[in-house]
């Protein structure tokens, strides 16, 4: 069996942090991790569709944009809605790997439009944000992808694990915090055993990712993740299953002495951090990302092909490229391995 790493789960049902943009601490449930709840589910016949945006807010769904202004944004976000019918109640893992920032190879201008990572692949915007505040912060992030197939490289058994995660999130270029959720797909290999682990998660850096151990997710089903917040400190997950229908919300308080600045959103491949050095990069085979949205506090929208936004090749130890994006449009991104990955 994996090796799971997981720290001790906090048995405790602890108070949650207070809520703001029309959330309201008594329609919260605290989850069995402190500073970490879930929202009451919505009555029986709610329309999230026809819901005003107090409702929403009080039944965990995440912001709605503008129909008018945003259309396309819009239909992604409503599709999603329409497939929550089954609303999980998270059941939480804590663990000690991370998704962190943006290692850059070498240091990079945010305003380069092109550029290297020893950990990440996949598109980054930058909003121009200092720090928090009420109109240039990045506010959302919304990303559909297709969970991939994991193996080790071709050829290679490493006796070991590898690693990857793909995820949207919101700082972490320019900034050491990183809002975000999303999934790890791994694989192992030792002698003729062979093994593979599939969890949805999320996290804010520097805190380690949290699994969501009853959110079920297998390769090739398509995910709807979006990651948002309310406060410098109080942020916000729902993942949505379309294969299954389920979906699930978690409200999550950033780390002590941690605050959201909002300068960067952005879409990620990464190989993470494990036992205390970068993982080994799965061999992912492609990961395909749809639908990628982003919008600041004052309603301005950014996707992965926007001017100014930075294009990512992820490099392992030597300095050789094993992830890259390709964008296909302006809001999807198609992301492939090569090199000592493949």
């Amino acid at each position: 069996m994996k090796k799971q790493n997981l720290a001790v789960i906090f048995a405790a049902v602890l108070s949650v942090a207070p809520f703001a943009k029309g959330q309201d601490a008594s329609s919260r449930i605290p989850l069995n991790l402190p500073g970490v709840s879930t929202s009451l589910h919505p009555p029986e016949g709610f329309s999230a569709i026809d819901a005003s945006d107090e409702e929403l807010a009080r039944y965990g769904f995440p912001p709605r944009p503008d129909a008018q202004a945003k259309p396309q944004a819009y239909a992604s976000w409503q599709r999603a809605m329409l497939a929550s019918k089954v609303r999980l109640v998270p059941e939480l893992e804590m663990t000690a790997m991370f998704a962190g920032p943006n290692r850059k190879q070498p240091a990079q201008n945010a305003d380069a439009s092109t550029g290297t990572s020893s950990n990440w692949s996949g598109s980054v915007d930058f909003s121009g944000a200092k720090s928090y505040n009420s109109t240039t912060s990045f506010y959302y992030i919304v990303g559909e992808y297709v969970v991939p197939v994991a193996r080790q490289a071709y050829g290679a058994c490493t006796g070991a694990w590898d690693y990857s995660v793909q995820w949207v999130g919101i700082d972490g270029d320019g900034s050491s915090d990183v809002l975000q959720a999303g999934t790890e797909a791994d694989a192992y290999c030792s002698g003729n055993s062979t093994s593979t682990y599939y969890s949805a998660w999320y996290e804010w850096f520097p805190n380690s990712w949290t699994r969501i151990s009853n959110f079920a997710v297998v390769p090739g089903d398509d995910l709807f993740v979006e990651v948002w917040h309310t406060s410098a400190t109080q942020g916000y997950a729902y993942i949505v299953n379309y294969n299954t229908d389920q979906a699930v919300e978690i409200g999550f308080t950033a780390p002590s002495g941690t605050r959201l600045i909002g300068n960067s959103a952005e879409w990620v491949v990464e190989r993470p951090g494990v036992g205390g050095g970068l993982a080994t990069l799965t061999n992912y085979i492609s990961d395909y990302f749809s639908d990628c949205y982003a919008e600041t506090e004052n309603y301005t929208q950014y996707v992965p092909g926007s001017a100014g936004a930075l294009q990512l090749t992820m490099l392992d130890n030597s300095n050789n490229p094993i992830s890259y994006p390709t964008l296909l449009g302006t809001t999807a991104i198609w992301f492939q391995d090569e090199g000592s990955a493949r």
